[in-house]
């Protein structure tokens, strides 16, 4: 630093060396204003100052990106000052005086050591995360998982790498959607005159608890070791509550269980009166209660088969066909085997029942329970209620896709401890069934047309034991059943 004087400041130096005044000779002094100096200095030292500059790390498209630290410096006056007043002082100085500045160097808080560090242990963090539940599992990929990292500094300077949990949720939004389960309210059993006898339990549904499942994501990342394979993370969730509790609902009603329940499936068509046969007797048995001791039998549950009351002609084995259409009610038979094999599964005493002429895919083998009335002769299929409570029988139609109908009843009642326990069908005197060609006039030329399917000639036995709480035997019996040989027929026009 050049200093220099100044002779029109209140500091001028009294000069005219040796000059005499009054006969007395004076010695010159110099006068200087400290404080004008001491501004000047700092004025003039104030762009050696340099404030330092912190290493930063930050997250940009994904990618971790850095700056690095500089050093600043700092300037001290005093020492300035006090070798410039030193200097200008002296009478004899020069025009221009340098004096020295040494500057100190200051480094940054947040070092490139720190940034660097805090940079490999995101490297370490940022990776797939598997979210799992029960024998599920969803993996977030990393690009969505480096959306979620930032760093945070300390006052000391120290970088920490964080994970935003408020940013998560939007990743779990499909995984919520497989985990939840919509709760179900109790629902009120009537029987057919509409009184409430029954309760069907309700039960709680299922969310993700996505607050939790995210700061559990969060932790898991932060506690992420170098060379480990990650854990999965545990989904959280939480109940969701019905509307109509059990609780609520036992005021107006016990609570009953689902004691036995079978579905068939068929084709709707011109053979079951597009499903009107089937659906007809579900309908009018729907709600119908049996009391302890009672006897249900089909005929006596679904009355007249009349056009009036919606039924139409249906399927039916007449001698060695299959007449499609050849019977008001046809088809009835899969609505009857459906009713006699959930009250099989029910445990109770079972009664009338007779197997199909031959053997139908569609339903269980040797448990299926055909019903006709042909003139004064009539088959049957009935059970009776040997429980000490009423039990109540449901008819469900559904429609399904594909021209499928299906038809489900389902008997509830108290539990009294009985199981019931079904063998595996025993199959013997089997003949197999062949599909013949049939060449007929009645189709154009070169159609074909099956009439018939095949069905293999064969015994089948099914047995049951029903048992009650204390493990004796209610009910033992076994079921025979004869199917006979029914071969394939293929029609084609001539």
């Amino acid at each position: 630093m050049a200093a220099g004087r100044d002779a029109s400041l209140p500091s001028r130096v009294v000069s005219q060396l040796g000059q005499a005044l009054h006969g007395v000779t004076l010695t010159p002094h110099v006068l200087m204003d400290q404080q004008k100096l001491a501004a000047a200095v700092s004025t003039a030292l104030a762009p050696l100052a340099q404030s330092p500059v912190d290493a930063t790390i930050a997250m940009a498209d994904g990618a971790v990106v850095t700056t690095p630290a500089l050093d600043g410096a700092a300037v001290d006056p005093a020492p300035v000052i006090a070798t410039a007043a030193a200097a200008l002082s002296n009478a004899d100085a020069p025009s221009q005086v340098v004096v020295p500045v040494a500057t100190t160097p200051v480094p940054p808080t947040v070092t490139d050591a720190a940034v660097q560090a805090a940079a490999t242990r995101a490297a370490q963090i940022i990776g797939p995360v598997t979210v799992r539940f029960g024998k599920q599992s969803w993996v977030l990929k990393a690009p969505t998982v480096r959306s979620w990292i930032g760093f945070t500094t300390g006052a000391d300077g120290s970088v920490q790498v964080t994970v935003d949990a408020t940013k998560i949720p939007k990743a779990l939004a499909s995984v919520g959607k497989k985990i939840a389960r919509p709760a179900t309210s109790a629902v009120f059993l009537r029987a057919k005159s509409g009184k409430i006898v029954g309760v069907v339990a309700s039960s709680d549904g299922r969310q993700l608890d996505t607050a939790a499942t995210s700061q559990a994501i969060a932790a898991a990342l932060l506690a992420r070791a170098p060379r480990t394979a990650a854990a999965p993370v545990a989904a959280t969730t939480g109940p969701v509550a019905p509307k109509l509790t059990t609780a609520q609902a036992k005021l107006k009603a016990p609570v009953l269980s689902l004691l036995g329940s079978w579905t068939t499936w068929f084709p709707i068509s011109n053979h079951n009166f597009f499903g009107a046969n089937i659906w007809i007797p579900a309908q009018i048995i729907n709600g119908t209660l049996v009391a302890p001791g009672q006897t249900f039998d089909w005929w006596g549950a679904v009355g007249a088969v009349t056009p009036a009351r919606g039924f139409g002609p249906g399927g039916v084995i007449q001698g060695n066909h299959t007449d499609p259409t050849g019977a008001l009610g046809g088809g009835m038979c899969s609505s009857s085997t459906t009713l006699f094999n959930a009250a099989l599964r029910a445990g109770l005493q079972m009664g009338a029942r007779a197997n199909h002429l031959y053997y139908i895919n569609r339903y269980p083998l040797g448990l299926d329970a055909t019903v006709w009335k042909i003139g004064g002769a009539v088959q049957d299929m009935s059970f009776t209620n040997d429980m000490r409570t009423p039990i109540l029988i449901l008819g469900i139609k559904t429609v399904g896709s594909g021209g499928r109908g299906f038809v489900t009843y389902q008997i509830w009642g108290t539990p009294d401890g009985r199981t019931v326990s079904l063998s595996a069908p025993f199959v013997s005197n089997v003949v197999q069934a062949t599909t013949n060609i049939q060449y007929v006039a009645t189709l154009p030329h070169g159609v074909r047309q099956q009439t018939e399917y095949p069905s293999n000639q064969m015994d089948v036995s099914v047995s049951r034991v029903v048992r009650d709480r204390g493990g004796h035997v209610i009910h033992s019996e076994v079921w025979q059943s004869h199917y006979v040989l029914w071969n394939g027929i293929i029609q084609v026009g001539q």
